[in-house]
C-alpha cells in the first residue's frame, strides 16, 4: 500500500494562505470572527521579540570580539540597506510612470489632514537612544532595545574573560529558550495564517476593485520587480546562490509577514530560518534582521516613489528629472525618520507630500486603502533583511576563508 506523502510546513502555510483568502472573499467581513484566533497567534510571535532581539543582539556584538570586525560589518549593512531601499524608490517611481495609476482618477473631498513636522538628522540619531531601557522594552520601542543592545555587546568585549563567559552564557541560555518557545508556536502557524488572511481580505477585500485598484496594482507591481530584480540580483551575485532555492527556503519569513502585516511578529522567525534553514553566521544574521526591521524599508521607499506620480498625474503637476531625483531621496529619508508606531508610513506621507509641494489631502484618501497594501509592503521589508543578512553573511564567510588559507600558506 502506498504511503501518502506527508504535507510539509511551507505547503502547510501555503495551504492557509489560500483557503483563508479565499474564505474572506466568501464570507465577507463575517470572517472577522475567527480573526481573534489569528490575533493570539500574532501576540504570541510579538511576545518573543524583545527578549529575544536584545539577547541576540548582544549575542552578535560580543561574539565578535573585535570592534573592528563590528565596523566592518554594521558599515556593509548600512551602504547596503541605504542602495536597496534607493533602488526600491526608483522602481516604485519608474512603475507608476509605466502604468500611469493617476490617469483618469478625480479627486473627490476628503477629510482635512494636519501638517506634520518633517525629521532632522539630529531626530532621526535620537530616536536610537532612549533614557529608560526598561520602558522601552515594555513599550517595544525597538531602536531603543538595539542600541542599548549594541553597547551592551561593545561593552561586555571589555570586561574579565570570567564574566564574559558568564554573561555570554547567560543570554545564550535566555536566548535558546526564546527559540524553544518559538518553534512551538511556529506549528500552529497555518492556523494563524488562515484565520488572519480571511480577516484581512474579509475586511479589505471589497476595496481593491474601487477607484483606487489601479493604484494598488502599481505598488503590487513595483514590489515584484524589486523582489525579482533587485534582490534577486543582489543574492545571486552576493551569494553565487539560485535566488528561486532561496525563496522557497525562507517561506515562513513571506507568509508569515504577508499575513500579518508586521515587521516586529514577523522578526523571530526570520532570525529562525536564518539560522535553521540558511544557516548564515549568527553573529550578521542576528545584527541585520532587528536592525534592518527598523533601518531597511524598501517596501516603504517604493511606496513613496509610486504616491509622488500617482499624486503628481491627479493634480496635472510635471515632474522633471531633477523633481523625480528629489522624490526618490526624499523618500529614502522618509523611510529612516518614519515614526516608529503602528500606521507611521501614513503621517511619513503627509510629511513627504509637504516637502515635495503636493497637496497633504491625499492622505485620508491612500490611508483608507492602506491596509491591503500593507501585505505587500511589509513582506518586502521583511524579506530584503534576511537577502541583505544573506549576501553580508557570505561576504563574512569568503573573509574568513581568505583569513584561514593565508594562516595555512
Amino acid at each position: 500500500m502506498t504511503k501518502v506523502k506527508k504535507l510539509g510546513f511551507t505547503t502547510k502555510v501555503l495551504i492557509g494562505l489560500v483557503l483563508g483568502a479565499i474564505l474572506g472573499m466568501v464570507l465577507g467581513p463575517k470572517a472577522s470572527a475567527i480573526g481573534f484566533i489569528g490575533t493570539v497567534f500574532l501576540r504570541l510571535l510579538r511576545c518573543c521579540v524583545v527578549p529575544l532581539i536584545f539577547c541576540n543582539v548582544v549575542l552578535a556584538i560580543a561574539g565578535m570580539g573585535d570592534v573592528k570586525k563590528l565596523g566592518r560589518i554594521g558599515v556593509k549593512l548600512i551602504v547596503i540597506f541605504l542602495c536597496t531601499t534607493i533602488f526600491a524608490a526608483t522602481a516604485g517611481l519608474l512603475t507608476a510612470l509605466v502604468i500611469n495609476p493617476g490617469h483618469g482618477f478625480v479627486m473627490t473631498e476628503v477629510s482635512e489632514v494636519s501638517e506634520q513636522t518633517a525629521p532632522t538628522l539630529s531626530s532621526i540619531i535620537l530616536n536610537f537612544f532612549g533614557t529608560n531601557i526598561i520602558g522601552s522594552m515594555a513599550e517595544g520601542t525597538m531602536l531603543h532595545i538595539i542600541s542599548f543592545a549594541i553597547l551592551s555587546g561593545i561593552g561586555i568585549m571589555f570586561m574579565k574573560e570570567e564574566d564574559q563567559t558568564k554573561l555570554i552564557g547567560g543570554f545564550g541560555l535566555i536566548s535558546r529558550y526564546i527559540m524553544s518557545f518559538l518553534r512551538l508556536v511556529m506549528k500552529f502557524t497555518p492556523i494563524g495564517v488562515f484565520c488572519l488572511m480571511s480577516n484581512t481580505i474579509g475586511t479589505y477585500g471589497t476595496d481593491v476593485l474601487g477607484s483606487l485598484g489601479k493604484f494598488i496594482l502599481t505598488i503590487y507591481a513595483g514590489l515584484i520587480v524589486h523582489v525579482l530584480v533587485v534582490y534577486g540580483i543582489l543574492y545571486t551575485v552576493g551569494t553565487k546562490k539560485n535566488f528561486f532555492t532561496f525563496w522557497k527556503d525562507i517561506a515562513p519569513v513571506w507568509t508569515t509577514s504577508f499575513s500579518t502585516c508586521s515587521s516586529a511578529a514577523t522578526m523571530p522567525v526570520s532570525m529562525r530560518i536564518c539560522e535553521e534553514n540558511l544557516h548564515l553566521r549568527k553573529e550578521v544574521s542576528d545584527l541585520t534582521i532587528p536592525l534592518g526591521a527598523n533601518m531597511n524599508m524598501d517596501g516603504n521607499g517604493l511606496w513613496y516613489g509610486v504616491v509622488a506620480i500617482f499624486v503628481a498625474e491627479v493634480i496635472g503637476m510635471d515632474m522633471s528629472i531633477s523633481t523625480m531625483i528629489v522624490a526618490i531621496l526624499t523618500g529614502v529619508l522618509m523611510t529612516l525618520g518614519s515614526p516608529g508606531i503602528p500606521g507611521g508610513i501614513i503621517v511619513a506621507t503627509t510629511i513627504f507630500l509637504q516637502t515635495m509641494g503636493m497637496p497633504i489631502e491625499f492622505v485620508a484618501l491612500l490611508a483608507g486603502i492602506f491596509s491591503i497594501m500593507d501585505m505587500g509592503i511589509t513582506t518586502v521589508n521583511c524579506v530584503g533583511s534576511v537577502v541583505v543578512a544573506a549576501v553580508v553573511s557570505a561576504s563574512e564567510e569568503h573573509r574568513a576563508q581568505k583569513a584561514a588559507k593565508s594562516s595555512n600558506s
